[in-house]
């Protein structure tokens, strides 16, 4: 008789807990290669010739890449972690559609040996470090609560415009086709956390 009645108020229960049980569910994982849209995600991954597409989405670890994806775009979306893209064969887009909004990067944003980036109104907590990458490359109008390094790029157009940054800024190394435009970017004069708590 007592089991029944633990089973009985288990079942009368179940309505009431089901939606607390299912909010303490951690987002799944990705692997990424396709199109997302207004989703939430822990970690992702973009495999090999895989053509990642994330909007309007929400991330709460890390992104990374493996192999030689072609295409990694992740725009209007919050990143709670590190985004560290590499060997991207087509091209990347990490930012805004439009700079109209300003997604974050919890930690650290990398992008490296890829072709044809685009970094644009972006908060990264700590770094933001883009080096040796093909095609062009911009990297406009963000903020980085600590260094902010464009090093090493051999590029048909180079333009890292309007930046702000707390730690280092260090553009060196990179060579050019067509043009470079290196202007408007200014220290912060705030230490890292500082500059995290101002958001």
């Amino acid at each position: 008789m007592k089991q029944l009645v633990v089973f009985l108020l288990i079942g009368a229960l179940a309505p009431v807990l089901g939606p607390v049980l299912s909010a303490q569910a951690l987002p799944p994982d990705l692997v990424c290669d396709g199109s997302y849209h207004h989703r939430t995600f822990r970690n992702v991954v973009v495999p090999d010739d895989a053509r990642c597409v994330i909007t309007t989405s929400r991330i709460t670890g890390n992104v990374r890449t493996t192999g030689a994806p072609r295409v990694v775009s992740i725009t209007d979306t919050n990143v709670g972690r590190n985004i560290h893209v590499r060997n991207v064969v087509e091209r990347v887009t990490i930012g805004a559609t439009g700079c109209r909004v300003d997604p974050v990067a919890g930690r650290n944003l990398m992008v490296r040996n890829s072709r044809n980036v685009a970094i644009c109104e972006m908060s990264i907590a700590n770094n933001v470090v883009v080096r040796d990458n093909r095609g062009t490359l911009m990297v406009r109008d963000n903020k980085a609560c600590n260094n902010l390094r464009v090093v090493g790029n051999h590029v048909r157009s180079l333009r890292v415009l309007r930046n702000s940054y707390a730690g280092n800024f260090s553009v060196a190394r990179n060579s050019w086709v067509d043009r470079k435009i290196v202007r408007d970017n200014v220290a912060l004069h705030q230490n890292p956390a500082a500059c995290r708590r101002a958001g």
